[in-house]
C-alpha cells in the first residue's frame, strides 16, 4: 500500500546508549521488539523502513530540552533509505544520553559537535539543507540564549547526498530488553520542503511505533507540525 504521505517520515530507531549520534546497525537482539508502521508492516528494531520518493532539499524541527537528562538522541535527517553504499545521510540533533550537547553528522564523514550549549528547558531549532549532491548545511539555534552555529559539510568523492526521504527520529536506550523510561518528548515546527517547493508537515506522515510482545511500548502521535513521543508504562 502506498501512502499519500510517503515523502515524510517519523522514525524511531532502537540502539544502545552512545555518546555521539547513533548509526544504523542490527539491534535485533532486543527480544520480541518490532517497529510497526501505520500501514501495519512490522520491521525488527534496527531495520530502516521507508519509500524512496521525492527530492527534499530542506527539513527543520524544534526540540524542547527536558528538565532532567534522558536516555535518547533526537534528530532530523535528509537522505535515501536505499542500501546503496554510495549514499550519504545528513543529520543534526541533540544528545541527552551521556551529556547534553548538539551535533551534526554527514554519513561516511565525521561527527561535528556544535558550539551551541544547552541546558534544561531550552528550545533548540535545527535546520538542515541539502545544497547539492556534494554538500549540505546545518543551522543549530538555541532560542533561549540566542546562540547559533552554522556548519557546511562536504561529501567525500565516493558518495553523494540524495534527499529522497526526510526523517524525524528518536534513538532510545535499552536496559536489557526494556526501554529506559523517558519523559514525554514533543517535537514542534516539523517541516520539510519537497519537490517543486511543496511544504510537508508531520501530520499524515508514516509513523513508526515500537511494540514488544504485541504491546505498544513507544507511541507516536502527530498533529499538524507537532510530534509527541511517549513511553507507554504498564
Amino acid at each position: 500500500m502506498r501512502l499519500n504521505s510517503a515523502l515524510t517520515f517519523i522514525f524511531l530507531f532502537v540502539s544502545a546508549a552512545l555518546s555521539g549520534p547513533l548509526r544504523e546497525k542490527d539491534q535485533s537482539w532486543v527480544p520480541n521488539l518490532v517497529k510497526k508502521s501505520t500501514n501495519g508492516t512490522p520491521k525488527y528494531a534496527g531495520a530502516y523502513w521507508g519509500e524512496t520518493d521525492g527530492n527534499f532539499t530542506f527539513a527543520t524541527a524544534t526540540f524542547n530540552v527536558v528538565p532532567a537528562q534522558q536516555n535518547y538522541t533526537v534528530w532530523v535527517a535528509i537522505g535515501d533509505p536505499s542500501t546503496q553504499s554510495d549514499i550519504s545521510w545528513l543529520a543534526a540533533g541533540i544528545n541527552t544520553i551521556v551529556t547534553d550537547n548538539t551535533w551534526c553528522y554527514l554519513e561516511n564523514s565525521d561527527v561535528y559537535y556544535s558550539n551551541v550549549t544547552i541546558t534544561p528547558n531550552d528550545v533548540i531549532r535545527t535546520s538542515i539543507t541539502a545544497r547539492s549532491a556534494t554538500s549540505g548545511a546545518v543551522i543549530i539555534e538555541n532560542i533561549n540564549n540566542s546562540q547559533t552555529d552554522v556548519s557546511y559539510l562536504l561529501v567525500d568523492a565516493t558518495h553523494s547526498l540524495v534527499g529522497a526521504e526526510v526523517r524525524w527520529g528518536v534513538e532510545l536506550s535499552f536496559n536489557d530488553s526494556e526501554p529506559i523510561p523517558f519523559d514525554t518528548l514533543t517535537i514542534t515546527n516539523v517541516t520539510a520542503y519537497g519537490p517543486s517547493g511543496k511544504n510537508y508537515e508531520a501530520e499524515g506522515a508514516t509513523k513508526m511505533e515500537i511494540e514488544q510482545d504485541d504491546k505498544v511500548v513507544i507511541s507516536v502521535e502527530t498533529k499538524n507540525s507537532t510530534i509527541t513521543i511517549q513511553h507507554v508504562h504498564e
